[in-house]
């Protein structure tokens, strides 16, 4: 294992939380080889420096706060390189109602002005859908 790798994975580390995955890539980014990157990843982990749960956790409270919806931190987790079970236990851990996020997030938006028209509706529906809230979230939201 080259001090040096070390060094690198420690130090972006040391600024932020990253999932395992970004710090594989960025170590890949850097010229390192995948047999002496592992040993780090596996030496961060064991350190408590890298956790994939504890970065889950830190996403998802981010993305609750911008009033996003499940469907969109799902995606959002995996393309940071979460696995299916970390990010399934991360939304299965969270206390969020997701029902009220979507009627607030939809109230922000749109205030609590009555939809006017199958026009106005569609708008409404669309937006919260690509917010990441489900059918039942949505249409709970705009009743």
């Amino acid at each position: 294992m080259t001090a040096s790798a070390m060094h690198i994975a420690v130090g972006l580390l040391a600024r932020r939380d990253y999932s395992r995955h970004q710090i594989k890539t960025k170590l890949l980014q850097k010229g390192f080889e995948l047999s002496e990157i592992e040993p780090v990843l596996d030496r961060c982990i064991d350190n408590g420096f890298l956790d994939d749960d504890r970065f889950a956790a830190l996403l998802l409270r981010s993305h609750v706060s911008k009033g996003h919806g499940q469907n969109r931190i799902r995606q959002s987790m995996a393309q940071k390189g979460l696995s299916k079970e970390v990010i399934k236990r991360a939304l299965n851990n969270s206390d969020c109602d997701w029902f009220e996020l979507a009627k607030s997030k939809a109230n922000k938006k749109f205030g609590e002005t009555v939809i006017s028209d199958a026009k106005d509706r569609a708008r409404r529906c669309r937006y919260l859908y690509g917010q990441g809230f489900t059918s039942e979230q949505v249409f709970y939201a705009l009743e």
